[in-house]
């Protein structure tokens, strides 16, 4: 991602926890907002999402290892 605005974006979205991390990447899937998607167009949104699903992927390959 070369966004550094989306970057920052997603590295304060981690900072919550991998359990509110999920909990947005459940809402974002079914399209619905969160507070974290304020401003975000619909196509940033789907940039975010991807990310974080990536992140969450890795966490999810190391058995869950995701601390919060």
């Amino acid at each position: 991602m070369n966004d550094p605005a989306l970057e920052q974006r997603i590295t304060q979205i981690c900072e919550l926890g991998c359990t509110r991390v999920r909990e947005i990447i459940e809402a974002w899937t079914q399209g619905q907002a969160t507070p974290e998607s304020n401003g975000l167009s619909l196509g940033a949104r789907a940039q975010v999402l991807a990310e974080l699903q990536a992140i969450m992927a890795v966490y999810d390959a190391r058995n869950g290892a995701c601390k919060e």
